[in-house]
């Protein structure tokens, strides 16, 4: 029980508020030579994180310690209960906000979605995440299984249903380029659409937008083909020919998000600054459908998104292609977007009215003496 109070302890309040502002500034000068995602992922996506061979605590852990001693310092210091309801609703909303910053983390999506007018779609394109994509055709609408390639480590097996294969990971790179020659050629030449039969891993970038990964996988059941791989600049999908003469199809690619509506874009419009190519607005008229019968029209514009059911479409870029002209919607899943602004009330009004009952507290306190 007692090494369970040393959660509760103030001075490990300080520290976690002191090591999170450390790692802010560090990230801050990190990120001018690595870039802001790196710096992000290094310092505050992580448990633990080291310099030379010395770990130090990330902000994951810095933070969930931080949550654990605002958990247990509610329940230990402060027994008085009603009596200090401003105390109280100050730990609830502190506690409220990291909540809302985990449960963002782990449930948010980043995504785009492009379209050419006229054109709709259902689904939206990650910008950092890929996945291995596998179908039974070749069609533009077709039902496919996916495997993230987050979740791919070498030596991990893993196979689709109803397809009779099985795959190896033998080799995957964040971020690397495709090799149309290798240095051993004992090494089976493995199966690619482009040619490539190796990997050359590369630095990562600032943006991981940028990084182009690679997997190199071991199959089994496929007639003729022992090892695939398969990057991004594949020219197609890659056909696995089974025992009983079909072809399945599987390929590397950012990884969908299905939208819970379709999408269709009727016209984009854009206006200039008078003499200039800087444009002052674009935006974007859509039809909205959300079932067979239920469909609305929406004006997507800058600095005025579109809200619906958790997801918020932005209206980011346009393309010019000929005479035709592409609209570019960032798209947000966060289904925890208004925690953070109930945390901050419940938190203004528990140190409004922790600030007044000391006022009161003080002021009978002195009519008291006098």
């Amino acid at each position: 029980m007692k090494k369970l109070m040393m959660f509760a302890s103030i001075r490990l309040t300080v520290f976690c508020l002191f090591w999170l502002t450390v790692l802010t500034f560090w990230g801050t000068v990190y990120q001018v030579d690595h870039g802001i995602y790196q710096a992000q992922d290094r310092f505050f996506n992580s448990i633990v994180f080291f310099v030379g061979i010395f770990p130090f605590p990330g902000g994951m852990l810095t933070m969930f310690t931080l949550f654990l001693n605002l958990l247990f310092s509610f329940f230990v210091h402060y027994q008085a209960g009603w009596k200090m309801p401003g105390l109280m609703l100050i730990h609830i909303g502190l506690m409220m906000m990291l909540l809302g910053g985990f449960f963002t983390k782990i449930t948010g999506i980043e995504a785009t979605v492009s379209l050419f007018e006229g054109e709709g779609r259902n689904v939206a394109v990650s910008r950092t995440e890929w996945e291995i994509s596998f179908s039974n055709e070749l069609h533009s609408v077709q039902e496919y299984q996916a495997v993230d390639l987050s979740d791919l480590r070498k030596g991990r097996k893993f196979s689709f249903r109803d397809s009779e294969l099985d795959f190896k990971v033998l080799e995957v790179q964040e971020h690397a380029k495709g090799l149309r020659t290798s240095g051993d050629e004992d090494e089976p030449v493995p199966a690619n659409s482009a040619g490539f039969v190796a990997l050359e891993k590369l630095n990562k970038l600032k943006t991981p937008e940028e990084h182009e990964p690679g997997v190199l996988l071991q199959v089994e059941g496929a007639n003729g083909i022992e090892e695939i791989l398969l990057t991004p600049r594949d020219q197609r999908p890659l056909g696995l020919e089974l025992a009983d003469g079909s072809v399945r199809f599987i390929m590397l690619r950012r990884k969908r998000y299905e939208l819970p509506l379709f999408m269709e874009l009727n016209e984009f419009s854009r206006t200039y600054y008078p003499g200039t190519d800087t444009p002052k607005d674009y935006r974007s008229l859509i039809t909205v459908h959300l079932g067979e019968d239920l469909q609305r029209e929406v004006i997507i514009k800058m600095n005025e998104p579109f809200r619906i059911n958790g997801w918020t479409f932005f209206q980011q870029s346009f393309a010019v292609s000929g005479d035709s002209e592409m609209s570019v919607f960032a798209v947000t899943r966060n289904f925890g977007r208004l925690i953070p602004y109930w945390a901050t009330g419940i938190t203004s009004l528990g140190l409004a009215m922790h600030f007044l009952q000391m006022q009161w507290m003080q002021l009978a306190r002195r009519r008291k003496k006098s």
